[in-house]
């Protein structure tokens, strides 16, 4: 997975700088599709320092996010978050030179993730349901610490539209990462670690607001139903 995160760090200005184009991109019979937002919460890891606990001493994170919408069941998204992580070994533990230990590292990550509504969502279709439950997986790169670390984010959450193409979310998404020195510390291979901490994790729980970008039209009747 090094290699992995050293082919992808030269090219990750590229792939930001082509997200934005393709965001931006003025093709008209798309962009009834196309949602921009902000997304604001908190980040907590899981390690060597925290195995089981969620929110574990979080950090507040915010980013954006865009996502192209295929129709209303299926869609495609990118997002970059700017947050960070932190922990402290208890002193009790078992090591006795990590008594007392701590970290705290920033994060800047960007994933591409396909997402699914389990109930068709619309925010510019008054005749849509309201509410929709959604899970995505995808694949990102996350720099921490001024490391790059590839990593698979998941997630599942909850989305409401009062209409006129706003659409708010309650989100708890995972970040597995294929390092086990996020917290500067790897845990020796005795057989006694779990398998799911054998590497690092970082999580984020928040909300995130999109706006349905306009046609500069009318829409397709099509997809208006």
């Amino acid at each position: 997975m090094e290699f992995l995160a050293n082919l992808i760090k030269p090219t990750l200005p590229y792939i930001t700088s082509a997200i934005l184009l393709i965001s931006f991109l003025p093709e008209a019979k798309a962009q009834d599709k196309r949602d921009f937002g902000i997304q604001a919460g908190s980040s907590y890891y899981y390690g060597d320092f925290n195995e089981t606990m969620p929110f574990y001493q979080p950090s507040f994170g915010f980013g954006v996010i865009f996502r192209y919408n295929f129709n209303p069941n299926y869609s495609i998204r990118t997002s970059a978050i700017y947050t960070a992580v932190k922990g402290s070994f208890p002193s009790d533990y078992f090591l006795p030179t990590l008594q007392g230990a701590s970290f705290s590292k920033t994060i800047i990550s960007t994933e591409v993730m396909g997402e699914f509504n389990f109930i068709p969502f619309n925010p510019i279709n008054n005749r849509s349901k309201k509410f929709s439950p959604y899970v995505n997986l995808g694949i990102g790169l996350a720099q921490v610490g001024g490391n790059y670390i590839p990593h698979i984010p998941f997630s599942l959450g909850i989305k409401y539209t009062p209409g006129m193409r706003h659409t708010f979310a309650l989100e708890w998404r995972f970040h597995k990462t294929f390092t086990d020195k996020i917290d500067d510390y790897a845990a020796p291979n005795d057989g006694k670690i779990p398998y799911l901490h054998n590497n690092d994790w970082f999580s984020f729980f928040g909300l995130i607001y999109t706006y349905r970008l306009f046609n500069q039209g009318n829409l397709c009747p099509a997809y208006k139903d």
